[in-house]
């Protein structure tokens, strides 16, 4: 249950299929099955309300303090800086340090080696986070993309694929 979790507790380790009454129970969602598209899509959305605000608003109360101090050239700098420092940190980061971003996490899912079940290196999770950019940027891409997954007895996309992952439900 979601208001047991104490401040110890691994993000989601309460947050297994039981308790959200809109997925049902499967086999799709025993320990080590692949992450369904579903959830994979709203660990997507949620990684993306967390991206729009870490890295918004810091930079529109950035505006407003360089605007009161006229300094309005020192704005594109430090937004490009802050944008990048967030996209080569957070989701590699997540992923190489604790297995998946906060979205995976609460949905239960993490991302592991497909050899061995272990954890990515920071190198590879980054490898594989610009790849999935790169496969959402390019139309055609993001078709294979999605039909790869889609068609993948263990749902790998292209960019797991290419680092050798997969997304995996989490043990309990």
């Amino acid at each position: 249950m979601i208001g047991s979790m104490s401040s110890g507790d691994d993000l989601g380790s309460d947050l297994g299929s039981s308790s959200l009454p809109w997925m049902v129970a499967s086999s799709r969602s025993l320990p080590g099955s692949p992450g369904d598209v579903m959830r994979r899509g709203m660990a997507v959305l949620i990684d993306l309300v967390i991206a729009v605000a870490v890295t918004l608003c810091p930079l529109i109360a950035l505006d407003r303090i360089l605007v009161a101090a006229s300094a309005d050239d020192v704005w594109l700098p430090s937004a490009a800086a802050w944008s990048l420092a967030f996209l080569l940190l957070y989701s590699p980061l997540s992923v190489s340090r604790w297995g998946g971003t906060v979205g995976k996490r609460l949905l239960g899912m993490e991302v592991v080696r497909d050899a061995d079940g272990g954890r990515l290196s920071y190198g590879a999770a980054l490898v594989r986070h610009l790849s999935n950019l790169a496969v959402h940027i390019v139309p055609v891409f993001m078709i294979a993309h999605v039909t790869v997954t889609g068609l993948s007895p263990k749902k790998q996309g292209l960019h797991d694929r290419l680092v050798g992952s997969r997304v995996v439900m989490r043990g309990r």
